[in-house]
Parts: C-alpha cells; sequence; structure tokens
C-alpha cells in the first residue's frame, strides 16, 4: 500500500494540532466538544508516518511533537475537568 504524498499527511497532523487547539480551548470553557472520529483521525495519520520513508518520517517530527504535546495538555484539561465535578458532587 502507498502512504499518502507527505503534504497530506502533514496537512492532516495540522488539522489535528488545531483541532485539539479548539477542543481545549472549548473544554476550559464549558463547552461539549465533539470527539466523534478523531481516534480514526489520529490513528490513520500515524499509520502514514509509520509507512512513509525514513526521510520522509524526520519531515514529520515536528507536527507530530506539536501533536503529542497538545493532546497530553488536552488530557490534563479533561482530568481537571473530572476532578472538579467529582469535587462539586462530593460537596453537593
Amino acid at each position: 500500500m502507498t502512504p499518502p504524498p507527505l503534504s497530506n499527511t502533514l496537512a492532516e497532523l495540522n488539522d489535528l494540532c488545531q483541532f485539539f487547539i479548539n477542543a481545549e480551548n472549548k473544554l476550559k470553557s464549558g463547552q461539549i466538544v465533539d470527539m466523534n472520529g478523531i481516534d480514526s483521525r489520529v490513528a490513520n495519520a500515524c499509520k502514514s508516518v509509520q509507512e512513509a520513508l525514513p526521510e520522509q518520517q524526520k519531515e514529520y517530527l515536528p507536527e507530530l511533537t506539536s501533536l503529542l504535546s497538545l493532546l497530553n495538555s488536552y488530557e490534563t484539561a479533561l482530568r481537571g475537568l473530572k476532578a472538579s465535578v467529582d469535587a462539586t458532587q462530593q460537596q453537593g
């Protein structure tokens, strides 16, 4: 199977980064975030990187590093929200 062109994968990685920036902002402002399908998008992007030629994989490193950082930040925000909800429920 031929991996997608470098530009397609870079565009998807950038789109995913923007998604998680927006998702965290929404989460912090109390809005609902639709995560439907995001797991498969991340998995497909990672698969594309895995299947790329080694020299192409180096091209993906900045976007992958950013995406990982954003995923970690979003997880932290989710955990913080859960802790806040749990604390509120225990008080109520």
